[in-house]
C-alpha cells in the first residue's frame, strides 16, 4: 500500500469556508481499514465534532441499498429483470407515453412496449419525477401525487399505481432519466414480501450486517447525534434546509430517504465489495456481478454521462466503471454511487477497495472532492 497522507492535505483543503464544516472518509481493502479521517464539525456553531456515528442526509446513496434488497428477491426466483411491470402492479397495463407534435403539442399514444423491473432498476422506465418539473410526465405525476398527499394517502404503493397510470416521459428503455423509479421497485419489494419496505431492509440488511443507526425516520433519541445541512452563499458556508420532497413522513424512498452513518454504511459497503462481511452475505457474486455491468444503449448513455460520470455506465441501479481511460485511474467494474448532499461509496470488487465518504452541503461540490479521493486512492495501492 502506498502513501494515503495526500488524502489528508486534500480533506483539510475542502472542509473550509467554501466547503462543508465537516467531514469523514474511510478506505478498506479487504477487511482492513487502511485509511480513516473525521474532521470539523457536525453542528459548527455548537462544536460539536463530526464523527464516525455522526447520522446524515444519504440522499441518493439509498439506491444501493434499495437494489441490493431488491435483487435478495431476483435471487429467489420472486421476479425476473424481463418481467412486465404490469405482473405486479396491474395499472401499468396498456402504458402510455406523451410524445411531442411537430407542432409542439402535447399527445398521448400507447408505449412502444411494456415497462419492465429491469427498466425500473436502470431508469429507462421513463418515469420522471413528482417535483414539478417542466415535462409532461413530472407535471401530470406531480398533480395526482398532491392530491396523494392531501387525501393522507402518498406512500409507495399509491405512487406506484399512480406511476403506472400517468402516461410516461417516453418509450421503455429509450432514455435513461434519473428519476423515482426506484421507489416503484420498493413498492414491488412491498407487493412480493407483504413487509414495509422499512421492515424489509431492517430484517434482511440492517440487522444482518449490525447496522444500529440507518433509518428513515431518526428517532429522537438520535437526533443530537444528526449533522447539520449547510449550503453555501456566495461561496460562504450558512445553515441550510432539506429539499421539500424529503419532508414527508410516511413515505420510505428507496430514491432518497434514508439517514446513515459513516460506520453503518462502511459496513454495507465493504460487504458488498468482498461478497461477505464476517459471515454474512447479501448477494451472491455473480449477482453482484451482474448489478455492475452497463445496461444502456448508447443513445441513453447519452442522457446519462456528463464531466462527473465520463466513462462510467449504469447497471442495476449502480454508476459502473468501462473506461478507466476517461480521466481515472480505476477498475473496470468499480461501481457505487452519490448522494447529493456530498455522501459517496465506491465498490472495486477486483482491488477488493471500498472508499466511503461523508458530508452534509448543498451543492454537494461532487465533481470537486469525490474524483480526487478516488485518484489519490487508485494511486496509492
Amino acid at each position: 500500500m502506498g502513501d494515503l497522507r495526500n488524502l489528508d492535505a486534500l480533506l483539510e483543503s475542502f472542509v473550509g469556508e467554501g466547503g462543508p464544516a465537516g467531514a469523514g472518509l474511510r478506505v478498506y481493502i479487504g477487511n482492513d481499514t487502511v485509511y480513516e479521517r473525521v474532521l470539523g464539525w457536525a453542528d459548527e456553531k455548537e462544536k460539536r465534532p463530526f464523527r464516525a456515528d455522526t447520522i446524515c442526509q444519504m440522499a441518493s446513496m439509498t439506491k444501493c441499498i434499495a437494489v441490493t434488497a431488491a435483487m435478495q428477491l431476483y435471487e429467489k426466483g420472486m421476479f425476473l429483470l424481463t418481467d412486465p411491470v404490469e405482473e405486479y402492479i396491474p395499472e401499468f397495463a396498456d402504458h402510455k407515453v406523451f410524445e411531442t407534435t411537430g407542432r409542439g403539442e402535447n399527445r398521448v399514444r400507447p408505449a412502444s412496449g411494456s415497462v419492465t423491473v429491469g427498466d425500473l432498476f436502470d431508469m429507462t422506465s421513463g418515469i420522471t419525477v413528482d417535483w414539478h418539473w417542466n415535462n409532461p410526465n413530472s407535471e401530470a405525476l406531480s398533480a395526482e401525487c398532491d392530491r396523494l398527499k392531501a387525501e393522507g394517502r402518498y406512500n409507495l404503493r399509491e405512487f406506484a399505481a399512480v406511476c403506472g397510470r400517468t402516461p410516461g416521459a417516453f418509450d421503455p428503455g429509450e432514455h435513461f432519466f434519473y428519476g423515482q423509479s426506484h421507489d416503484i421497485l420498493a413498492a414491488l419489494i412491498e407487493i412480493l414480501t407483504g413487509l414495509s419496505f422499512g421492515e424489509y431492509l431492517k430484517r434482511n440488511i440492517f440487522d444482518p450486517l449490525g447496522i444500529k443507526d440507518m433509518h428513515f425516520e431518526v428517532p429522537e433519541e438520535k437526533k443530537d447525534r444528526c449533522s447539520v445541512m449547510y449550503s453555501l452563499s456566495e461561496g460562504k458556508r450558512v445553515v441550510g434546509k432539506l429539499p421539500p420532497f424529503l419532508d414527508f413522513p410516511g413515505f420510505e424512498s428507496a430514491c432518497g430517504g434514508l439517514w446513515g452513518t459513516l460506520e453503518d454504511y462502511s459496513r454495507f459497503a465493504v460487504c458488498m465489495t468482498n461478497g461477505e462481511r464476517k459471515g454474512v452475505r447479501l448477494l451472491n457474486d455473480r449477482t453482484i456481478r451482474l448489478m455492475a455491468m452497463n445496461r444502456l444503449s448508447e443513445k441513453a448513455l447519452k442522457d446519462f454521462r456528463n464531466a462527473y460520470l465520463a466513462g462510467y455506465g449504469y447497471g442495476l441501479g449502480v454508476r459502473t466503471r468501462m473506461e478507466p481511460a476517461a480521466g481515472s485511474n480505476t477498475s473496470v467494474g468499480e461501481f457505487g454511487w452519490t448522494g447529493g448532499f456530498g455522501t459517496w461509496v465506491l465498490m472495486d470488487p477486483k482491488e477488493k477497495l471500498s472508499i466511503i465518504y461523508f458530508h452534509q452541503l448543498m451543492p454537494n461540490r461532487e465533481e470537486y472532492i469525490h474524483p480526487r479521493i478516488r485518484n489519490i486512492v487508485y494511486s496509492a495501492i
